[in-house]
């Protein structure tokens, strides 16, 4: 009887987690997400974009910010700096980030994140370009080991 009681609470629990969360991403809101994906060329934009569809970021909108995220960091690493301000005001935006170094993104961009985290870290960034260089090589030896599973 204990098991079936606890087992009911858990699944209850698991069904009052998405309002418990949050938002629920309508259509109209992954619609719009959707189109914002391509143009997030700049972390205020990601920012912004977090903030307000964040909670439709799964599926192919998802894929479409880890593909912009890499783009800003690969491309505009020098850019940098104005991500670390806007991780002081909205430090989801930090988790985000992180997320979205991912095995999406292809292996010369996780080589390159990686490489531009410990080579070329900008002062007093040391915190934040480790923890990218860590997603990066996580992410990266993900895609080796999916890739050896396949082969086999």
């Amino acid at each position: 009887m204990k098991r079936c009681f606890a087992y009911i609470v858990v699944t209850l629990a698991l069904l009052t987690v998405p309002s418990a969360l949050g938002k629920t991403c309508t259509p109209k809101d992954a619609t719009a997400a959707d189109a914002l994906v391509d143009h997030l060329d700049s972390w205020e934009k990601v920012n912004e974009t977090l903030t307000r569809y964040g909670h439709c970021d799964d599926g192919q909108i998802a894929e479409g910010n880890s593909e912009s995220i890499a783009r800003l960091l690969v491309d505009h690493w020098k850019l940098l700096p104005e991500l670390a301000a806007m991780i002081e005001h909205n430090p989801a935006l930090r988790s985000l980030v992180l997320r979205h170094v991912d095995t999406t993104l292809n292996t010369g961009d996780l080589d390159r994140i990686k490489t531009l985290a410990t080579s070329s870290c900008p002062p007093g960034m040391d915190s934040l370009c480790r923890e990218l260089a860590n997603a990066a090589s996580e992410s990266a030896a993900s895609q080796a080991k999916q890739s050896a599973t396949q082969k086999q």
